[in-house]
């Protein structure tokens, strides 16, 4: 035998003996929430019917597509079967919306104050889903759309322990802290008038919502509000708690929206994870 086919022979001897490929993984479970960073997610598809083309006034029309066709009927989540979004890729102009049903596409009005790259995000809960700890886990769809021209950018704030709306002064209970990625935290802040807690009201089925935006990805993420009290009373002391747990490090971008004395408030914190 040549030393070529003895090198041969051997290296089939021991290959033959080398144990087995350990068996592939299972697939892991579903989640059951995305982040509005694609048009396709978990069986749903979102269509673009009619999108900003300048700015000023007009309207987001998107049709969603489920694994049995259109649909045009969702169960409520915090009152509303759809929740739409409008965010310029600087992470300002954020809108909240709640579109209906037009002609078989969820459509809502929105006005556009300046050009530039903006994605609407619609979030939804399918019939049938079951709820987690927090409730049912919606999944959120997206679609980008440019305004062309002049722009100008807003730099993402720094971390700021206050913001204001009106009479009313936010703040975060733990000042500018950053917060720890890959654990449940509990993010508070208190809203004050006058120095004084802030009377409450309910918006949305809730006394408060959060919107967390990735800074650098532009992925939503709704945070859950904490029930204030068994009774589903306003919290005396102003505070409004959202259960946190961010899988990645960087900075968020945080809308808070609240309503007191009969109208709507928006505040909006950066907020950094290690």
């Amino acid at each position: 035998m040549t030393l070529a086919g003895f090198v041969g022979a051997a290296y089939l001897f021991l290959d033959s003996r080398a144990p087995a490929a350990p068996p592939a993984p299972a697939p892991s479970a579903v989640a059951y929430n995305s982040d509005g960073l694609s048009d396709s997610y978990d069986g749903f598809r979102v269509e673009a019917l009619s999108l900003p083309t300048g700015r000023g006034p007009a309207t987001v029309s998107l049709r969603i597509t489920g694994p049995s066709g259109p649909v045009t009927d969702f169960p409520s989540i915090h009152t509303r079967p759809m929740h739409m979004y409008v965010l310029r890729d600087d992470l300002s102009g954020y809108q909240h919306l709640h579109p209906d049903v037009v002609d078989g596409a969820w459509t809502a009005p929105v006005t556009i104050p300046d050009g530039g790259a903006y994605r609407v995000y619609l979030e939804f809960v399918p019939h049938g889903r079951a709820a987690g700890p927090h409730g049912p886990e919606p999944t959120v769809l997206g679609v980008p759309f440019v305004i062309a021209g002049d722009t100008t950018m807003v730099p993402v704030p720094a971390p700021e322990a206050q913001d204001r709306s009106g009479p009313y002064t936010v703040r975060r209970l733990d000042g500018t802290a950053d917060l720890a990625s890959g654990t449940q935290t509990a993010l508070q802040f208190q809203v004050l008038r006058d120095g004084r807690p802030a009377a409450l009201e309910p918006y949305l089925g809730a006394y408060a919502h959060l919107s967390n935006f990735e800074v650098r990805t532009q992925g939503l993420k709704h945070l859950h509000p904490i029930p204030a009290g068994a009774g589903g009373e306003a919290p005396a002391d102003g505070v409004l708690a959202f259960h946190a747990a961010f899988a990645e490090r960087g900075d968020k971008r945080m809308f808070l929206q609240f309503q007191a004395g009969g109208a709507v408030h928006q505040v909006e914190f950066t907020v950094f994870t290690t």
